[in-house]
């Protein structure tokens, strides 16, 4: 299981976040979380929390795109024939059914082609690009994907078709000789949003042909930008938060369908919704069958038809779901089998293709390693193969180095995709274990992680969860913010799901507590040393039955080093605190440690089979009893700093029915204006005056000796009365009340604390730590 070292994102002091909050009108939390992703610029804020269509980028600011424009109105206006080339994940499908509608919205009736991933592999295949050459295409439009496609655009030029290659992958060292080549990170033309998806790209298209009508297909957009894990910074942002609203308006009935048959409201969908619900099912189209069916699903207008493929989507989505889990377990044992490897090249064992991704990223998440994992395809005869990696590591650097190696090759820094012979593949795993350290990536190292805010659970509300929203969409560049929740307790734990892996529980402290779900983590709960820890999630609401609850979903939960330091202490220390003693229970110790001689002395007295000592004998590795309490934090502290005992029970002569006077001004006011204003009182008479004023007759004789020590108050003849004072006094410079002040403290933090808040003080000073 991989460490992970959780860091607070930035440490902004209270001071400069309340500071922030009062000039930009917005809430401390709000506030910590913009100084955390250095969005501090009035400009910056407004666009950030206000994100809206105004801020789309001008279309014609990518490169080639008023060339990719010429091509496309020209083959319009003369009806020649055109076909889109795309992919077969969810950030291909919607770049497709966008370039579709688009076309459509003009009046052309394109074809399209999404590619087989067993039949094609990944990116451009030149035996589909013949065939459609074959079919007398005009143009080719390539979406999601053909910046790598060289030479199978080549074959199209040769013929005099028409290539238009829209894509945001990684570039290779050499452009395809393509007609036009929309792209948002091409060198000397980089485009304002460099992280668009590919169907940001193929929006952005759609907004050049179609102006504000392209606005009812920025929803697809949002599904692609969101499945494909890009930035969601800049527009992408603005394509997130336009393309959920507009998903709210229902214009396309295969969506609709999709989100009523994963149960998720229209009125409340979110990018979240996207991420876990609607992209997973249109990937495992693409995973276990043919893609194509995705884009009919998100262009059809039939709702008939469009419910068979949600329903078939359905049942593809389960399938992936079993071939993953099997997968998965069947790769442990080679996983184990690599442990010292820096890159994990799995085998699969009659895996399915379509989740050698899937596998791939569960590896790595374990791991923290880069893994391919690959399995032979009997109809190309070589290994297909899909790769992820942790961030640190440039998983299309590594592989883009032996690009000779491979059939078919293709991604980004932490996925790509492959084909390689299988003896090759042997050749590829043992040049690819000195790519971590040529990067400067130690798969051992902990992962760092990044926690936004530190809370305790009484401050978490459905306000906070508002408060937290305006930050969204969260993603890539955003993350919805992680929350620690600081020595709290995991309670009533279970585990759930399938393969019961996964840990239901509730969060607690002494108060409070919110029910929380960690996947995958039951085991890891399970074997926990001690009832307290540090817990990472984010908060959401869980609604059953028409009832919202909050809900924190568990990204982590570690012994914090404090809850470490309470946990050996509690191997140390026993609380024994208003429990009863019996001479039996003190021949259990080594020796019974007194503060007061007077408590020895009347110890002495019982015959007790121990020994009976002072605080300041040393008991150095003795099993101890601490009889009573200490006049001063002081003598304590001094104790448990010079005796490592071995262990050591607090008693404390706790009698909670008797307790330190805590010192009340104003009946000190009151009595001191009392005698001020009234003759003849003697020291006798202070019981009347005690009953008089409702008071406790022994608070008036502390405070009485208190009025002497600081000559506010004298005797003269046998009465009391004001003194004469030179000078104003305080308080603590009476001793009495000194005293009582530092009895007070003694009961305060020995007496009424909780076991855990005092041995949380004692840390600062026990030998033991």
């Amino acid at each position: 299981m991989t460490l992970i070292n959780w860091e607070k994102r930035k440490n902004p002091t209270k001071q400069e976040i309340d500071e922030f909050a009062e000039s930009k009108h917005v809430t401390p939390v709000v506030a910590e979380l913009l100084l955390e992703r250095d969005i501090v610029e009035d400009s910056d804020i407004e666009a950030f929390l206000h994100s809206d269509v105004t801020e789309l980028q001008d279309p014609f600011g990518l490169h080639d795109m008023d060339k990719a424009l010429e091509l496309i109105d020209e083959a319009v206006e003369s009806e020649k024939k055109i076909a889109i080339y795309g992919d077969y994940d969810a950030d291909g499908v919607t770049s497709t059914s966008i370039m579709k509608l688009t076309l459509q919205k003009l009046g052309n009736k394109p074809i399209f082609y999404v590619p087989d991933r067993f039949k094609d592999g990944y990116g451009p295949n030149l035996d589909r690009y013949k065939e459609l050459a074959d079919q007398g295409i005009d143009l080719l439009i390539t979406v999601d994907n053909g910046v790598s496609g060289k030479d199978e655009i080549k074959y199209l030029k040769d013929r005099g078709i028409k290539v238009i290659v829209t894509d945001h992958h990684d570039l290779p060292k050499e452009l395809p000789e393509a007609d036009a080549i929309v792209h948002p990170s091409i060198p000397g033309s980089e485009y304002v949003c460099p992280y668009l998806s590919g169907a940001g790209v193929a929006f952005k298209i759609a907004d050049a042909l179609l102006g504000d009508e392209a606005l009812q297909l920025i929803d697809l957009a949002a599904i692609g930008t969101v499945a494909d894990a890009v930035a969601l910074k800049g527009e992408n942002r603005v394509i997130v938060t336009e393309g959920l609203k507009q998903m709210k308006n229902n214009n396309h009935v295969g969506l609709s369908a999709l989100l009523d048959k994963c149960k998720v409201k229209l009125s409340n969908v979110t990018e979240e919704d996207i991420g876990f619900r609607i992209a997973p099912r249109i990937n495992a189209l693409g995973r276990l069958e043919n893609a194509s069916s995705g884009v009919e699903l998100l262009t059809t207008g039939d709702e008939s038809f469009a419910k068979e493929i949600v329903d078939e989507t359905e049942e593809i989505n389960s399938r992936r779901q079993d071939l993953v889990a099997s997968a998965f377990e069947d790769a442990q044992a080679q996983i184990q089998a690599q442990k010292e490897n820096g890159v994990i090249v799995l085998k699969g064992n009659g895996w399915h293709q379509g989740i050698l991704g899937i596998v791939a990223s569960r590896t790595m998440d374990q791991e923290n390693k880069p893994v391919l994992a690959t399995q032979f395809d009997d109809n190309s005869g070589v290994m297909k193969g899909s790769g992820r990696s942790p961030e640190g590591f440039n998983l299309f650097t590594a592989l883009d180095k032996h690009r000779d190696l491979f059939t078919a090759f293709g991604g980004h820094a932490q996925a790509c995709g492959f084909s390689i012979e299988e003896d090759k593949l042997d050749e590829l795993t043992k040049l690819l274990q000195v790519e971590p350290a040529q990067q400067d990536f130690d798969p051992k190292a902990p992962v760092v992680k990044n926690y936004d805010l530190q809370l305790n659970i009484a401050d978490l509300s459905m306000d906070l969860i508002k408060q937290v929203q305006q930050l969204a969409p969260f993603g890539m560049g955003n993350p919805k913010p992680v929350i620690k929740l600081g020595n709290v307790s995991l309670s009533q734990m279970r585990s759930i799901g399938k393969d019961a892996s996964h840990l239901k529980t509730q969060v607690t402290d002494e108060q409070h507590r919110i029910d929380a779900i960690g996947f995958g983590m039951y085991e890891k709960a399970a074997s926990l040393t001690t009832d307290l820890c540090d817990v990472y999630g984010e908060l959401g609401v869980n609604e059953w039955r028409g009832k919202k609850n909050l809900q924190l979903m568990l990204d982590d939960f570690q012994v914090s080093p404090q809850a470490q330091v309470l946990a050996d202490l509690k191997d140390v220390y026993l609380d024994y605190r208003n429990k009863g003693l019996s001479t039996k229970v003190l021949e259990h110790f080594d020796a019974v440690v007194f503060f007061n001689e007077a408590y020895l002395e009347a110890a002495k007295r019982f015959d007790v089979k121990t020994d009976l000592i002072m605080y300041n004998e040393n008991c150095d590795g003795k099993n101890v009893l601490i009889y009573d309490r200490p006049h001063n934090l002081e003598l304590f502290q001094k104790f448990i700093k010079n005796n490592k005992t071995q262990h050591t029970a607090l008693f404390f002569h706790t009698d909670l029915a008797s307790r330190y006077l805590k010192p009340d001004m104003i009946k000190m006011k009151t009595l001191l204006k009392y005698l001020y204003s009234h003759q003849n009182i003697t020291m006798e008479g202070m019981d009347l005056v005690a009953k008089y004023l409702n008071m406790q007759k022994n608070d008036v004789d502390f405070y009485l000796k208190v009025f002497f020590e600081l000559n506010f108050v004298k005797i003269v003849n046998g009465f009391v009365e004001k003194a004469n004072a030179s000078q104003q006094r305080e308080l603590i410079e009476s001793p009495t009340y000194l005293k009582r002040l530092q009895r007070n403290d003694v009961e305060k933090i020995l007496i009424e604390s909780s076991f855990d808040d005092l041995l949380s003080w004692m840390s600062d000073y026990d030998c033991h730590c």
